[in-house]
């Protein structure tokens, strides 16, 4: 019994009889008794069973002593007045039992109410749960609301070998062979460590926390411990079949990338190839006029930068799926990147008309100058390819609110009416059997830079034939001249 608790108890008692004395007169004796009574059960349903056990001794020997003829004296005479202090001792003792009872109940009933909101907390956070280092979080947080633990982590089997202190291997053994919570004194006397198993399908796990020594023991929480395991199994097997499966979808992946790599290394480098052979065949003969070897060698070199288009198209969408790549972003215009990119295309296709558009006045943007070069590589690149020679190319330039659009646009047949969108995958092409030249990297691999910008890739059909690819970037807050002295 708590002092605590007994003394508030008896000063209640005291202190009615207090009040009660001066009214000893006008006051009959049953209603004195029934006012001890319901000291009793407030008592009771305050502070529970012993200190109402002790309230009802003590209002008896009060209300026998000090109003009970002979006043202040326990020799009663009349067999009337020790017959009713007999009954108000009874019917106080068992109306503060029942008060008592009643009390404790309602609290196991507010305590199991308490512990299923926080399991079904446990379970609806679990579902967001990818990894076990989350579940064992998650957990964490969970047993220091619910059960006040502390240290709480999430062992794997692998951890036997060499358990964190105060863990050991036998101790981690029992558990797992036992099957149910195991209660170990541990190092500190004022907290049980508790040993949880967690065992399912998957590899099983060993649930280890620190409980106050008060609380450990209580059959409630074993039952809480129990319950709150099987919901942190279900969870951790989730996660071994979720990472069994990214694993599969990952080397599924890899293999149909590896595979279709492969496939259009020989198909579309055969052929150049074999073009690039015939010609260093015919060169080496010394047969061919001055003009035919000039023409056969430019041919040779057209071929070697195709070949080299090509290798580098999957060795940069190999890089961007690996997420390999980094950013070197810097503020800079963006007609810079268009003019050393158009002069890498013409170039390559002398004869070829390609219009440029830019207004005046356009604002820097923030981006990697090699990366957006290569994206308009490769938009010029499918806007020569896929139109006929004789029609220009056009590359215009617009500011849209907070977006700067370039814009390549062709005269060609256009984009399908629909699956306009899969010409972004992998290895696609707007014909699938075509003499042009490419491996169907180039759309996939401009997009997938955008997006690293923060920008977009779009692709819609124009007015009186073609298409327009469109390389959206954000403006952004460029820098003013003063911020980049402050930064110098």
């Amino acid at each position: 019994m708590s002092v605590r608790k007994l003394l508030p108890a008896l000063l209640v008692s005291a202190s009615l009889t207090l009040l009660m004395l001066p009214l000893q007169e006008a006051i009959d004796l049953s209603n004195t008794a029934l006012l001890y009574v319901l000291v009793v059960v407030v008592i009771g349903s305050r502070y529970g069973r012993a200190p109402a056990i002790a309230a009802a001794l003590l209002s008896s020997l009060l209300y026998a002593h000090v109003f009970v003829p002979p006043l202040f004296s326990l020799a009663i005479t009349e067999v009337q007045y020790l017959l009713a202090a007999l009954v108000m001792l009874v019917v106080a003792l068992l109306v503060g039992h029942l008060t008592a009872a009643l009390k404790s109940q309602a609290e196991q009933v507010q305590a199991r109410e308490t512990q299923a909101r926080a399991l079904y907390d446990l379970a609806r956070h679990l579902t967001a749960a990818q990894r076990p280092s989350e579940v064992e979080e998650i957990a964490s947080r969970f047993l220091g609301t619910a059960l006040q633990a502390t240290q709480t982590r999430i062992l794997p089997e692998s951890a036997l070998a060499a358990p964190p202190a105060p863990l050991t291997t036998p101790l981690l053994q029992s558990a797992l062979a036992g099957r149910h919570p195991l209660l170990s004194a541990g190092g500190n006397p004022r907290h049980t460590l508790a040993l949880v198993p967690l065992i399912a399908s998957g590899p099983p796990h060993v649930l280890a926390c620190e409980l106050p020594a008060a609380q450990a023991g209580s059959d409630a929480t074993r039952a809480f411990l129990e319950t709150a395991s099987s919901v942190l199994t279900v969870a951790l097997e989730r996660t071994h079949f979720a990472e069994i499966a990214r694993e599969t979808e990952l080397r599924r992946a890899a293999e149909s990338l590896r595979s279709s790599i492969l496939s259009a290394l020989s198909h579309d480098l055969r052929t150049p190839l074999t073009v690039m052979v015939g010609l260093a065949d015919t060169l080496a003969l010394g047969k061919a006029s001055p003009e035919r070897q000039k023409s056969m060698l430019a041919a040779l070199r057209n071929q070697a930068l195709s070949i080299n288009q090509l290798v580098t198209n999957l060795l940069d969408m190999a890089r961007l799926r690996s997420g390999s790549i980094e950013l070197n972003q810097e503020w800079q215009p963006i007609d810079e990147v268009i003019g050393a990119t158009l002069r890498q295309v013409r170039a390559q296709w002398k004869d070829r008309e390609v219009t440029l558009d830019i207004p005046s006045g356009l604002p820097p943007l923030r981006f990697d100058a090699v990366l957006v070069e290569r994206v308009l590589w490769n938009l010029l690149e499918n806007a020569i390819k896929y139109s006929p020679a004789d029609t220009p190319v056009e590359l215009v330039v617009r500011r849209f609110g907070d977006w700067l659009d370039v814009m390549v646009c062709d005269w060609g047949p256009g984009l399908p009416a629909e699956g306009a969108e899969e010409l972004f995958g992998l290895f696609r092409r707007g014909q699938s059997e075509s003499s042009i030249p490419g491996v169907g990297l180039g759309l996939a691999i401009a997009r997938s830079i955008a997006e690293a910008h923060g920008g977009q890739v779009l692709a819609e059909n124009r007015m009186g034939g073609g298409a327009c690819f469109r390389l959206r970037l954000p403006l952004g807050s460029a820098p003013t001249l003063s911020d980049l002295k402050d930064e110098t």
